[in-house]
């Protein structure tokens, strides 16, 4: 029995891969109305019910202690790897902002830049924008069937680097009220000290309401469970959030040069992540098909996960076949995919065809799991064909622009006459009269 379904292009079943959209479930939706409004109306000591009733019953403190902070430890090579990746990510990201700023004037924390008023005129009037950071950001880190330390990284250095003041952390704790290590010292190594003990829609409740003596931030991100991504569907607006997100999800077109093994090593990347992942495989014939999905049973006899990757391949697994690269390019385009490999020799002469996916890891040399820990840029990315209009977590992503207007007597004089015609065009004459009072004219 085949590891999931093999499908030709043309195949009618095919088109339902790129009509895929996130779908709320109604016993989700009701448990998260309940659990927001508990924790709006009782703060501090609603969440800290919740979290005892679902994570650790004998939890006393919501708030890592400088003590457990300062207490984490890992072996060397985990303490050298997680450095490096802090290095790599924080690198990556000084380089965007730079690369975004680039020209715009600074002044105290925020950049800017400005044209005259009116054009070609000698006046002293401008128009603008200033790009800054939210001050508070709340970071979700993901616990359960799994530590994220690299979590912590690539959500709160993105963050740090674009200049949010404050970074608050927010994970679920064990049974016993502790936290992951290595997720303490990378958190630790980024110097942030305020981690909330706390998980899924109790989380996204605490960080977007606050309490007496805990400001609400203004910004939420981070990847989470279905109870998470309903919760931040639910609190748009009184927060802002990141994206709305769904199960992790894999696209590799292999080439026809592209070896077996690593078109099954990147297939099988993503979903170790749980049973609902998606993978899917996009080869240009059945004989590449069945070599590849001959190594991947040979690479999953041996994975720790191989239970919950056989069901994801089963239930939300499939294997495309085209022929002809150009179809190959269209329907991944239409997939719009949250990981996307382009395995071959030649990988490169594709990226510029390939307009919707939130990372593309191309060439033989380059592994899915570079993304996920060790490149540069974040792992937190568009699912559900969000690639189609959203990008991954990044700088931009904590900052935002407010546009600034400051017009010159000689300003008005040439604008009034647009204004005053278009708020009568509209029906709106207070409009128009706003100009109207202050110009000379009058």
């Amino acid at each position: 029995m085949s590891l999931c379904p093999v499908l030709d292009i043309n195949d009618p079943a095919v088109r339902r891969w790129q009509q895929r959209r996130p779908r709320p479930m109604p016993e989700v939706q009701d448990r998260v109305r309940e659990i927001l409004q508990e924790i709006e109306a009782g703060g501090e000591a609603a969440v800290l019910a919740r979290v005892r009733q679902l994570d650790a019953p004998n939890l006393e403190n919501l708030w890592v202690t400088e003590e457990e902070l300062e207490a984490a430890t890992v072996d060397e090579a985990q303490l050298a790897a997680i450095t490096q990746m802090i290095e790599r990510v924080r690198d990556f990201h000084e380089v965007q902002l730079g690369v975004l700023t680039e020209g715009w004037e600074e002044l105290n924390g925020t950049y800017g830049w400005r044209m005259d008023a009116c054009e070609g005129a000698e006046f002293t009037g401008l128009v603008g924008q200033r790009m800054m950071p939210v001050r508070r950001a709340g970071v979700y880190v993901p616990g359960g069937k799994a530590d994220y330390p690299s979590s912590v990284a690539m959500n709160a250095i993105p963050a740090l680097v674009a200049g949010v003041q404050d970074v608050i952390l927010a994970s679920p704790p064990k049974p016993d009220g502790t936290l992951n290590a290595a997720m303490l010292v990378t958190a630790r190594q980024l110097g942030l000290r305020k981690i909330l003990k706390a998980g899924g829609a109790v989380a996204m409740g605490a960080l977007a309401f606050g309490w007496e003596g805990f400001e609400r931030v203004d910004l939420v991100v981070g990847p989470g469970n279905a109870y998470v991504n309903e919760a931040k569907r639910q609190l748009w607006g009184a927060v802002g959030v990141d994206q709305y997100a769904a199960a992790s999800e894999v696209c590799v077109w292999a080439l026809e040069d592209a070896p077996a093994e690593y078109a099954a090593a990147d297939w099988l990347t993503q979903i170790e992540h749980a049973a609902d992942n998606v993978g899917v495989l996009v080869v240009g014939s059945h004989e590449q098909s069945a070599e590849i999905l001959k190594a991947a049973e040979d690479q999953l006899a041996f994975a720790e996960r191989r239970d919950s990757m056989r069901a994801a391949l089963r239930d939300f697994g499939v294997v495309v076949v085209c022929p002809d690269p150009a179809q190959a390019v269209t329907f991944i385009n239409g997939f719009a995919p949250e990981h996307l490999s382009i395995l071959g020799d030649e990988a490169s002469q594709w990226i510029g065809d390939i307009r919707n996916a939130g990372c593309i890891a191309l060439g033989l040399n380059t592994p899915q799991s570079a993304g996920d820990y060790a490149a540069g840029p974040s792992h937190t990315l568009p699912t559900s064909g969000a690639a189609r209009f959203g990008g991954p977590l990044n700088v931009q992503t904590f900052l935002k622009f407010q546009s600034l207007i400051h017009l010159a007597e000689e300003d008005l004089e040439v604008l009034a006459p647009v204004i005053e015609t278009m708020g009568q065009l509209e029906g709106f004459p207070a409009h128009a009269n706003g100009a109207s009072v202050r110009s000379r004219r009058v």
